[in-house]
């Protein structure tokens, strides 16, 4: 059973502020971050963007419960090399970090019409 361990990041000022420095970190921190982690399937973000803000979903899929503990090892592994955690401890510099799960399924496909809802077709249901 494929296992997606997702987050959410929400941007902080300096991220705004600076966003083509943010958007250059970022492709670098999943270079790097992600190096070496063959446990790991598959990659995925999704940018919301909402007035004044921007959240950042981002999921990690694993083949199963193995590679979570085995990805979740290597990264407390990584973390007691004190040049690696600061470097990974950037991140509170560009966003923070305001949901995390463990998910056991991929989106779901749902045979809901394709149509706009609106508070109208809502009243009306």
């Amino acid at each position: 059973m494929t296992l997606y361990l997702a987050y959410s990041f929400e941007t902080t000022d300096h991220a705004h502020t600076n966003p083509a420095d943010f958007w250059s970190w970022m492709a670098d921190r999943n270079t790097w971050f992600y190096s070496g982690l063959n446990m790991i399937l598959a990659t995925s973000w999704r940018v919301e963007t909402q007035p004044g803000n921007l959240l950042i979903h981002h999921e990690v899929a694993f083949a199963d419960e193995s590679g979570l503990a085995a990805y979740r090892a290597a990264l407390a592994a990584r973390g007691r090399d004190q040049a690696w955690e600061q470097r990974r401890r950037e991140q509170d510099h560009w966003y923070r970090i305001v949901a995390r799960s463990v998910q056991t399924s991929p989106p779901a496909a749902m045979a809901f019409p394709r149509r706009s809802v609106t508070m109208q077709t809502r009243k009306a249901a």
